[in-house]
């Protein structure tokens, strides 16, 4: 029944809805952004010039990247939505970098190991 509400609904006091939609939105587009690169791999490793060996293994690095970019999204959403639960937030300094920069570093190599 759709007028029911969950066991796990909370109280939607001052921007709570509006933080934890913000969350998912947010955990969205960094699936999106995983599936995206990982697509890529998909791409380059079945329709490089001259498919061989290089191709297939540039795109496993970019199949690989775009899964721990999914993987760090998924971390980061069920992190800031138990912050979020918590009444607290800390913003994601290092961690965000540090995929960003692990996902750079990565497709760099996958087109190192493609020329």
């Amino acid at each position: 029944m759709s007028g029911e509400i969950p066991d796990r609904a909370a109280p939607n006091v001052g921007s709570r809805a509006r933080d934890h939609l913000a969350n998912e939105r947010t955990y969205l587009a960094w699936l999106r952004t995983g599936i995206s690169v990982a697509a890529l791999g998909v791409a380059v490793a079945k329709f490089a010039p001259h498919r061989g060996v290089h191709a297939v293994i540039s795109g496993g690095i970019l199949i690989f990247a775009g899964l721990l970019v999914s993987g760090y999204g998924t971390m980061r959403y069920r992190s800031v939505g138990r912050q979020l639960d918590s009444g607290l937030f800390a913003p994601a300094r290092f961690g965000t970098v540090t995929a960003a920069t692990v996902v750079t570093v990565l497709a760099l190599i996958a087109v190192v190991v493609l020329i």
